[in-house]
């Protein structure tokens, strides 16, 4: 997987693609318990869909992020990802998708 993904980012263009590589790089350190490298990966595939307007990829690499942070033990962490990836995906339109985010921000409410 790591090969393809290095592959991917030689050969995509830089603007569509570097996004997610970096998620998909976040995605595999944090499989592999490499807490510190996938949170600077998840850092930079927000900053990088932020960068190149791609809201809904932006979206997503906040859920995903909030999840990292969720299963990390750091829930308190997780809720600004989480926040954000809902104020993406009602940008984007999808809203819908949006609304299943509020489970975790609800829950989270009661931890604070």
């Amino acid at each position: 997987c790591k090969d393809e993904i290095e592959k991917l980012s030689v050969l995509a263009s830089k603007w569509n693609f570097q996004n997610k590589a970096y998620l998909l790089q976040a995605e595999e350190q944090f499989s592999s318990m490499n807490f510190d490298l996938a949170e600077r990966l998840y850092d930079n595939a927000i900053s990088s869909s932020k960068t190149h307007k791609f809201v809904n990829e932006e979206a997503l690499a906040n859920e995903l992020a909030g999840y990292f942070y969720l299963e990390t033990g750091r829930r308190n962490r997780s809720v600004h990802y989480f926040s954000q990836a809902f104020e993406k995906y009602n940008e984007w339109g999808a809203i819908a998708k949006a609304n299943t985010l509020t489970a975790y921000l609800d829950e989270s409410d009661r931890y604070r």
